[in-house]
């Protein structure tokens, strides 16, 4: 709970959702918007506001970033088609970009359908805002519809397999979709939610992609997606709620280490499948274990990665580029890799910035070397609770303590001291490239 109620959670999440929601500076005229869009974002996780509230608000958002933050979405997702792709894939858990062209033959979902979603957009429309390169978003007074570009004819806003609304020039109509995707009766909505959540702490769905579910799709455990959907509805949409559900239960805390019975499973969670920390996540940690700061530029020092913002520090930083944070170019969450590479490899065994890292005069070697307070022992204890969060085992601190013993055996005062920083440091570097420091286990 006191995590949940924690500024990390709220800053953790809110660089997940900005990613998904585009939160993406082209120029520096957007730095405005996109600030002002992450701080939304935030303060949203942070208060706990329900997730239908959050999804009504930025769908309905009107006006300018100052007064109205969650406008900030229209100035980076612009066409109807676009605002409905992303809705449907972010909202409903469903890809409906094929539907604009055909209808597929095993698919539910047909132009028709897809138009009538794209006529809740219609309406939309932008003018010039209060700053320079800034836009005020606002519903046009007219006739909420779309062209199916197919038939030629007029259709009406529809919500997925509803009928058509009639609608009058003076409604919003983006209001009618917030109304139809938060309802108790649209099965899709906290399906999409619960399933994208599951996956984020398991990295698969009960529904894998979490983006593409449709009836040739089905799930893997039906009963487990419709009791959870239904709780977290009945919960109020409370996502802290869901993630502590979904962290204290029992599949949750299995081991990761597989057995006979359950060594091929690959989708019916008998077990925790491994995955490697985000590149955020992982940048902060190595800062944390070797006791260094992240530097941004504009930001302050020590700013860490997951609090960014947007997308524009990715250019300055080959680290959160290699290890696969997404460019916020799209709704899709498979734009974050989480893939190993050997790039990624080679850049934590041998880059010039893990290497200053490690040997900086105010980093965590430089401080266990010139503490004279412990021994050694207590001081790989140190290590390994801010590596592993676990106290290192009778062989590891072994291991540890012959290695500084071996690097300054024979060695004066001075060479003493220089030798045995330079063993933390190796230490330090072992810890950081073994699969437990890079993976959630």
């Amino acid at each position: 709970n006191a995590l949940l109620d924690s500024a990390d959670y709220a800053d953790y999440f809110a660089n997940k959702w900005t990613a998904l929601l585009r939160n993406k500076r082209t120029d520096a005229k957007q730095t405005r918007s996109t600030y002002a869009f992450h701080a939304w974002v935030r303060d949203s996780l942070l208060e706990n506001k329900p997730y239908d509230r959050f999804v009504r608000e930025l769908l309905s958002a009107s006006g300018d970033v100052e007064d109205n933050p969650a406008v900030a979405w229209y100035h980076h997702v612009r066409e109807p088609q676009a605002e409905l792709e992303d809705t449907a894939q972010l909202f409903l858990g469903m890809r409906l970009q094929c539907a604009q062209c055909h209808h597929h033959p095993f698919e539910k979902w047909s132009q028709q359908d897809y138009y009538s979603f794209a006529a809740f957009f219609s309406q939309v429309n932008r003018k010039s805002g209060p700053e320079p390169g800034e836009e005020m978003v606002f519903a046009r007074r007219a006739m909420p519809t779309a062209t199916n570009k197919k038939t030629k004819q007029s259709v009406k806003p529809a919500g997925l397999g509803s009928k058509p609304l009639d609608l009058t020039p003076d409604d919003d109509a983006r209001q009618a979709l917030a109304d139809w995707l938060t309802s108790k009766d649209n099965p899709f909505f906290a399906r999409s939610l619960v399933n994208r959540y599951w996956k984020h702490f398991f990295n698969r769905g009960i529904v894998e992609a979490e983006d593409d579910m449709r009836e040739t799709n089905p799930p893997t455990n039906p009963e487990l997606l419709d009791a959870l959907a239904k709780y977290f509805f009945e919960s109020g949409c409370d996502l802290k709620n869901l993630v502590r559900t979904i962290c204290r239960s029992q599949v949750y805390q299995l081991s990761a280490i597989p057995n006979q019975y359950n060594k091929v499973d690959k989708q019916y969670f008998s077990r925790y499948y491994p995955k490697r920390l985000t590149a955020e996540v992982l940048f902060d940690a190595v800062n944390q274990v070797t006791r260094t700061e992240g530097k941004f530029d504009g930001l302050p020092a020590g700013t860490r990665a997951v609090c960014l913002p947007d997308n524009s520090f990715n250019a300055n930083s080959y680290f959160l580029t290699v290890f696969g944070r997404p460019d916020s170019s799209s709704a899709c969450e498979c734009e974050r890799s989480q893939d190993a590479s050997l790039a990624q490899s080679l850049h934590l065994l041998n880059a010039q910035e893990i290497q200053d890292k490690l040997a900086n005069d105010q980093g965590m070697a430089a401080a266990l070397t010139s503490d004279t307070n412990r021994g050694d022992e207590d001081k790989i204890r140190e290590l390994y609770l801010s590596a592993f969060a676990r106290e290192p085992n009778e062989k590891e601190i072994a291991l540890a303590g012959e290695y500084i013993a071996k690097e300054t055996r024979n060695k004066n005062d001075k060479e003493t001291l220089t030798s045995k920083r330079h063993a933390y440091e190796d230490i330090i570097w072992a810890l950081l490239n073994t699969k437990e420091f890079l993976f959630n286990h």
